[in-house]
């Protein structure tokens, strides 16, 4: 077994650290100024940060930690079912279907997407509700823009070589 990495060797340092933090702060204050002091705004004054942040680890660490997803999505789902209860069945049903796609797409192409990935799309499906979709159709199209680039940079010998998904979902 994999034995997991301590969150503090995962956390960004140095100038990432300082982009993350302040862009994390930016889309805090964002979220507030476009919707308010409402549910939407606490959603997002969560939600924003936390993808900035796992976003950073993915790109340096090939890796989204549970310790900072599964936090997030008790806090988002919780921020939702308070301030909508409407569509809170809508915002739980769409986590499950895009986590749910990430990980059939995991299990049956190996390599391609890792638990991580599924976890944040349970995530952004939790906090997006029916905007999800096209929010993963952007997700894969940041993709595939980028693989495309590093297939014309180093060429076919490239093909092999990982791209993180978490920085593209975010």
């Amino acid at each position: 077994a994999v034995e997991p990495r301590p969150l503090a060797e995962l956390l960004p340092t140095g100038n990432l650290l300082v982009f993350v933090v302040v862009t994390g702060v930016a889309l805090i204050v964002a979220s507030f100024v476009s919707y308010g002091l409402s549910g939407k705004a606490l959603v997002g004054a969560v939600f924003c940060p936390t993808l900035v942040l796992l976003a950073a680890i993915d790109a340096q660490h090939r890796l989204l930690p549970n310790s900072i997803i599964l936090p997030a999505s008790l806090a988002v789902g919780l921020i939702v079912a308070a301030s909508s209860p409407g569509s809170f069945l809508t915002h739980l049903a769409a986590g499950p279907a895009l986590g749910g796609f990430f990980f059939i797409f995991g299990t049956i192409f190996p390599g391609s997407l890792g638990m991580g990935d599924a976890k944040l799309g349970f995530l952004i499906g939790l906090a997006l509700g029916w905007q999800t979709f096209g929010a993963a159709l952007l997700a894969f199209a940041g993709l595939l823009v980028a693989a495309l680039y590093v297939l014309a940079t180093r060429g076919v010998s490239a093909r092999k070589d990982a791209i993180p998904f978490g920085p593209f979902l975010a």
